[in-house]
């Protein structure tokens, strides 16, 4: 039997409370990470999902795209596909890194706006194992699908992509907003714990 490979897609929405926080860390975490060996992914996939996680309080909205084990390069396609996606989602890209290297690009100055604002954090990870598959949209789905994320080894891991959008702390887009370049976002509830 030839070799499979899984893919899972998890976006997290996040409000205003987090957002400044959030963005910070994706930036600094894009900017010191090792891209160019599966060990370093790995760590920046672990430093992510911690950020996340400490902040679970803000998670507002969530997505997920699961899928079955895959021929290889089915994976490589359908993660592709997914990362593009991700990054297409808002104009700007300002900051990406990628193969040990990093970008950064200046965003356009936006209007400040008083709406309430959210990030959204996407990480598309291929792997060599089955990934959990996400039934149900709530917060206890995702963290159960975040810590089996971050247990994937260097061995492991195939592909990692960690978009968090908007990058640029100034651009500060609505929830209305959100919701319309994110239709498949669902609200949490407001369960807690």
């Amino acid at each position: 039997m030839s070799e499979t490979m899984d893919v899972a897609v998890v976006k997290l929405g996040l409000d205003a409370s987090a957002r400044a926080e959030v963005q910070a860390a994706m930036d600094a975490i894009a900017r010191s990470g090792d891209t160019s060996s599966p060990a370093g992914l790995v760590q920046m996939l672990r430093e992510a999902v911690a950020v996340l996680r400490g902040v679970e309080a803000a998670w507002t909205h969530g997505a997920v795209e699961s899928h079955a084990p895959m021929p290889p390069a089915k994976a490589e396609a359908t993660f592709g596909e997914a990362a593009k996606d991700a990054r297409e989602r808002f104009e700007h890209e300002v900051i990406r890194a990628a193969h040990g290297k990093t970008v950064t690009k200046a965003a356009p100055k936006s209007a400040p706006s008083s709406e309430p604002s959210m990030v959204v954090v996407t990480i598309v990870l291929a792997a060599r194992r089955a990934l959990r598959d996400v039934a149900t949209i709530d917060r206890a789905s995702f963290r159960l699908a975040l810590d089996d994320l971050v247990v994937v080894g260097p061995a492991e891991l195939v592909a990692l992509d960690v978009i968090w959008s908007p990058a640029d702390p100034d651009d500060r887009p609505s929830v209305a907003e959100v919701e319309r370049n994110y239709p498949e976002l669902t609200r949490f509830g407001a369960e807690v714990g």
